[in-house]
């Protein structure tokens, strides 16, 4: 794992809690090798942009796209997005072919009527565009520390609580992304066993940053503290670990429309 992790890790423990910065940093990561990515981009599930300002530093991003309900009024502030628009959770308001790459970081298992949301990407893809993404899988669920103590009754807790309405096992994904006209390019696994369960456990530690969050509108009251108190040679050691896609709580994938 080269210097880029560390980058987007410090980046990320200065602004936001740390389950949270450990995945966003190692997908971040993922989506580096990619740069620069081929314009026009669609970013899709765009959120408060923060993770494109992380991700795709010094490279715009031609179009946020999030729904009402997001936090898509707040990625202004970064400037990484030419253009941000609302849509349907339908639809999207583009013209068939349009864009060469488009970028969705953990959204598609948070989505409803996911075949038809897959279809409407693939659709605004230009002909052996790119489609890179990242999704959790059902591993995530079984993974989670607390699943191991409370069972079933855990799982469907957490699911309704991060809006997991889409956890699906590798062949699932894939048949998914084929269905809708993609070849799978690559597939890769970021999150194994063991850092599924712990950032579970980080949930819980890091509720502090949350009523900071509530209260005041910071995860992060003192970023600078930051690179003090957290042991990123250690953090960074953790991460490096790519498990097998089929036993990964988490992939991402390289797609290519037909």
């Amino acid at each position: 794992m080269n210097g880029n992790f560390e980058i987007y890790l410090k980046q990320y423990l200065r602004s936001r809690p740390l389950f949270l910065s450990l995945l966003r940093a190692k997908e971040a990561f993922l989506y580096s090798n990619y740069l620069p990515l081929t314009p026009p981009v669609l970013d899709f599930g765009c959120g408060d942009g923060y993770f494109a300002k992380v991700a795709f530093a010094g490279n715009f991003i031609d179009v946020g796209l999030d729904v009402k309900e997001s936090r898509i009024n707040e990625a202004k502030k970064y400037q990484i997005y030419k253009k941000l628009v609302i849509y349907d959770g339908k639809v999207i308001p583009y013209k068939t072919n349009s864009f060469s790459t488009v970028v969705s970081n953990s959204v598609l298992e948070h989505v409803a009527d996911l075949d038809q949301v897959i279809g409407e990407i693939n659709r605004i893809i230009k002909p052996r565009g790119k489609f890179l993404t990242t999704v959790m899988t059902k591993k995530w669920e079984e993974y989670l520390f607390g699943t191991k103590i409370f069972g079933g009754f855990y799982k469907k807790y957490m699911r309704k609580k991060q809006v997991h309405i889409n956890l699906l096992t590798r062949k699932q994904w894939e048949e998914k992304f084929k269905k809708a006209g993609f070849k799978i390019v690559k597939v890769s696994g970021h999150l194994d066993k063991f850092l599924s369960s712990l950032l579970d456990i980080l949930h819980y530690i890091s509720l502090p940053s949350l009523v900071s969050y509530q209260i005041l509108g910071k995860w992060v009251l003192f970023p600078k503290i930051a690179d003090i108190i957290y042991p990123r040679k250690l953090l960074i050691k953790l991460m490096s670990n790519n498990p097998a896609p089929n036993v990964s709580g988490a992939l991402f994938f390289e797609l290519e429309k037909r």
